[in-house]
């Protein structure tokens, strides 16, 4: 009689803790712990093929992650830096952490690559989901209370002019095209093209103004040692100001930020709105 029960199963490699990464990673100050955590991660991530979001609409906070793997949120914390920073991760606007090699480890060796490929472009259009609602919100915020005056016609002729032309100026100053505005003193980022990129120094004021808990000078020297510590995860001259935001908003004010208060690493607030009792009980069914 046929089994029709799915199974979810992780395949290791006899070698998985001699890679570089591992090695690594173990060999930090907890990484024994911290290897703890990523395994827990790779199965609790097995039944959404490699994304972590909690019942699909809830994002993974580190109490959360806390719960499921047993170790003290402090922990948890520093440890989803870490895998960010060498790239066993991803975490989208959205709150979706993706486990980066987890294709590596799952299914029949024969199709590895086809999966791995499948996985890049679930990931890739998700970001392209997301980033088409922020375009689509940004549309409608810049609509003037002044096209409501005009009559049918020339509002509608004048709004395709200001779309076209809004867009040919966006597409012009995101491709990278070279200004006589004269560039931070700041890192410069490395770009998947071979070239660097540095912002202007309007553009890096703007940044300290939107961001005033981090050091924005400092996270451009952090930026740049990530860009070549993964330099197949480098980003387009199109795509390098998208980065360079998410990064800084992720260390302003996302789950996973830096606060230090007598040295001391601390967990930011809950941003999602749930309560600690919520999501003490949405755990506790998973694990049931």
């Amino acid at each position: 009689m046929a089994d029709n029960k799915k199974y979810y199963y992780l395949k290791l490699k006899e070698n998985f803790f001699d890679s570089e990464d591992m090695k690594l990673l173990q060999g930090m100050k907890e990484g024994y712990v911290y290897s703890d955590i990523l395994l827990k991660l790779y199965l609790q991530s097995l039944r959404q093929e490699g994304r972590l979001m909690y019942r699909d609409i809830i994002p993974y906070t580190p109490d959360m992650i806390s719960t499921v793997t047993r170790h003290p949120v402090s922990t948890v914390e520093k440890a989803m830096e870490i895998f960010e920073q060498m790239g066993f991760i991803e975490i989208l606007d959205n709150g979706a952490i993706y486990m980066m090699d987890i294709q590596n480890f799952i299914g029949q060796s024969s199709s590895e690559a086809d999966r791995r490929r499948t996985y890049r472009k679930m990931i890739d259009a998700e970001k392209s989901r997301l980033l088409e609602d922020d375009n689509r919100t940004n549309v409608v915020t810049n609509v003037t209370t002044n096209d409501t005056q005009m009559s049918d016609k020339s509002t509608l002729e004048n709004r395709d002019k200001r779309i076209e032309n809004r867009d040919i100026n966006t597409f012009a100053q995101s491709s990278g095209r070279q200004t006589s505005e004269p560039e931070a003193d700041v890192a410069a980022i490395p770009l998947n093209d071979g070239t660097e990129w540095r912002p202007t120094e309007a553009l890096f004021a703007e940044y300290v103004r939107l961001y005033p808990n981090v050091d924005v000078k400092q996270q451009f020297n952090e930026m740049r040692g990530w860009c070549i510590s993964n330099p197949n995860r480098l980003k387009t001259r199109r795509g390098i100001k998208r980065f360079v935001n998410g990064w800084l908003s992720k260390r302003q004010d996302r789950g996973y930020r830096k606060h230090y208060t007598s040295g001391s690493y601390q967990q930011a607030g809950n941003s999602n709105g749930y309560s600690p009792d919520l999501l003490e009980q949405l755990a506790n069914e998973s694990r049931g």
